[in-house]
């Protein structure tokens, strides 16, 4: 089995009823074309955006995770195409996270203070240290935006791994990331639509 989430912003004017019957409607979907098994669906509620998707600044976000078999993955595209349909659901992403729940469940976190890769590095002086490897994280997560944005300038530009003395392979996570947490509207592109 593989493990896929599908990340939804649906418009923020979205009565209850109507909200009931779009996720009706994916859950349908799901069960009887893509033949999706353990289906969960979780409301987060109405978020501040981080730019104007659509002339909107808030959207409703939904969560929903759900595992295929391996001969049905090819059946995405078919959701995809749903989901293109809906006049409700303003931007979603599909992504399959069976990698990321295998390394997660690897990961011990170790219990330390520092956070953030400024404090990691505020007293060395040459050769900075990965907070991502300080801390034994594997895995980055789009939506863990407090640890991404210690990678951002006040700009909303990504820093270089000089900068942030990050890994090669961590920056490349680090960067995707960012990227897909941007898609998103959960970090904006540039600062100019900072209030």
């Amino acid at each position: 089995m593989q493990n896929y989430n599908l990340y939804l912003i649906l418009n923020p004017n979205i009565s209850s009823e109507d909200l009931g019957t779009e996720l009706n409607s994916i859950q349908s979907t799901l069960t009887s074309e893509l033949n999706a098994q353990n289906i969960n669906v979780s409301e987060e509620g109405l978020k501040k955006l981080s730019y104007p998707i659509n002339k909107k600044w808030t959207g409703m976000y939904v969560n929903v995770d759900f595992d295929l078999d391996i001969n049905d993955c090819s059946k995405v595209k078919i959701l995809e195409q749903k989901l293109n349909l809906r006049d409700n659901i303003i931007r979603y992403m599909i992504l399959n996270n069976t990698e990321f729940y295998l390394q997660k469940s690897k990961e011990k976190l170790s219990n330390v203070e520092i956070a953030n890769h400024r404090d990691l590095n505020k007293n060395l002086k040459e050769g900075k240290k990965c907070i991502s490897k300080f801390m034994g994280v594997r895995v980055i997560d789009y939506k863990d935006i407090p640890y991404l944005s210690q990678f951002t300038s006040p700009y909303a530009k990504i820093f270089s791994r000089e900068k942030t003395g990050s890994s090669a392979k961590f920056q490349r996570k680090i960067n995707i990331a960012i990227k897909r947490a941007r898609h998103m509207g959960l970090l904006p592109f540039t600062n100019i639509h900072e209030a």
